[in-house]
């Protein structure tokens, strides 16, 4: 079941049609995945909550969920700034689906020091799915990491 959605995926990225849709999108990911440890590491929660649709979800590891951009941000509000050593969001690929949407994946790192300054890190995938609203682009679900 997982090889046919995959050879899909690699077809529908590889038209010309995907090519530019991901093109068109990938200035808003590249930001928003490039700004989120800095916006990390100064509690800059509403930075980050900014990419998120009205109704955008984001599933984080643990199965919480938070529907958006206030409670994407009280999510990331609760993370002390001060704990975050380092980390990034790697994203390698991008593919295309139905309606003109953007899948995007990749690995998330964070590096977090705890109160004894020992760190500690945290490395996992994550899909997120993009969508143009009201000509800029936006996250519509994210399963974090």
């Amino acid at each position: 079941m997982i090889a046919p959605l995959l050879l899909a995926a690699v077809v529908a990225a590889a038209s010309p049609e995907c090519a530019a849709l991901a093109e068109d999108a990938r200035p808003a990911i590249d930001h928003a995945n490039g700004d989120w440890l800095r916006a990390m590491q100064a509690g800059d929660a509403a930075s980050i909550a900014a990419a998120y649709a009205a109704d955008g979800v984001f599933v984080l590891g643990d199965g919480t969920v938070a529907k958006g951009p206030a409670e994407v941000q009280a999510v990331f509000a609760g993370v002390p700034s001060a704990s975050i050593a380092g980390g990034g969001i790697y994203s390698p690929g991008l593919a295309c689906g139905d309606g003109g949407l953007v899948y995007e994946w990749g690995l998330g790192e964070i590096v977090a020091r705890g109160p004894d300054g020992r760190e500690t890190r945290r490395a996992a995938p994550y899909l997120t799915v993009w969508k143009k609203l009201d000509g800029g682009w936006k996250i519509i679900r994210n399963l974090g990491f």
